[in-house]
């Protein structure tokens, strides 16, 4: 189906008790938005994703790029990137040399230097054929933290071969990428609240951040627990949403955690975040944000 490393160590990012988390490919502004090869940004999303049919435009969030590079594997094309918070979505095209075996199981990790610093902590992949020898290639960099700048210069090299084979001519890019657009409409909510969970143990939730693309949790685990703790976000109404991805941002007991809910944008006035467990079952009382 899909890649999942944190650059780094190679492995996958856990949360709480050292679990593998449910892997669950939705970055809904990458993923089912395809027609053509291109991100296409102006149909509805599927009910099911983020719980009802929404018309989203996230055209003022992505750089074009369009610029192609070869090797002795076959032509890329980075089509356009999309700066979110405190990750990077990439959409490239990728056609193999013929004598090149390629399919959808096989995956490219690009490493990716923003202003020249690399602040990787999780790079996963998704390549989709559309036509025969033409595939969409799909790249989340998890990172973090970005610097707060309207444009990023980023240095992009997809140079591995399903992580470990290097590629000795790898598909190198370079794109000044804005961010304008997102950082102005970005709503970052401060919680700094603590609640006990049902065993005893604590969690703390420290912000939110939103954008159209995404809504982020950040939070912090008191120690490692028996079981993984993770968030799921309620309206006012009822209306729920589970997270789509989620990660920590290093190895620490004390460890900043992330659940990412992709193409949620938080415009009520109201929510509440309940700490759940593997099974959705909740395991402590809801946290309310906004008013």
């Amino acid at each position: 189906m899909f890649g999942d490393t944190r650059q780094i160590e190679d492995k996958p990012i856990e949360i709480g008790v050292r679990k593998k988390l449910q892997k669950r490919w939705f970055v809904v502004a990458m993923c089912i938005l395809i027609v053509g090869g291109v991100l296409i940004t102006k149909i509805p999303f599927v009910e099911g994703i983020i719980g009802e049919k929404t018309a989203v435009n996230f055209d003022d969030y992505k750089t074009e790029v369009g610029h192609t590079t070869e090797n002795n594997f076959g032509k890329l094309t980075l089509n356009e990137v999309v700066v979110d918070d405190n990750q990077l979505l990439l959409n490239a095209t990728f056609v193999p040399e013929d004598g090149t075996s390629f399919d959808h199981q096989i995956f490219f990790f690009p490493q990716v230097l923003v202003n020249g610093q690399d602040y990787t902590v999780r790079n996963r992949g998704q390549s989709i054929e559309q036509l025969k020898s033409k595939y969409t290639i799909y790249s989340s960099i998890q990172v973090s933290e970005l610097p707060q700048e309207n444009t990023l210069t980023l240095d992009i090299s997809y140079n591995k071969w399903n992580l470990e084979q290097p590629i000795d001519q790898p598909w190198d890019f370079h794109v000044d990428a804005s961010q304008k657009k997102v950082l102005a409409d970005k709503k970052i909510i401060s919680v700094n609240e603590t609640v006990t969970l049902t065993n005893g143990n604590e969690v703390k939730v420290t912000k939110v951040v939103s954008t159209p693309i995404s809504t982020t949790i950040y939070y912090h685990l008191a120690e490692k627990l028996s079981e993984t703790v993770s968030f799921k976000i309620k309206t006012a109404s009822g209306k729920t949403w589970r997270w789509n991805s989620g990660f920590t941002l290093d190895e620490e007991v004390d460890a900043l955690s992330v659940n990412r809910f992709d193409a949620l944008y938080l415009t009520e006035d109201k929510y509440y975040l309940i700490p759940i467990g593997a099974d959705d079952r909740e395991l402590g009382p809801s946290i309310q944000i906004g008013k």
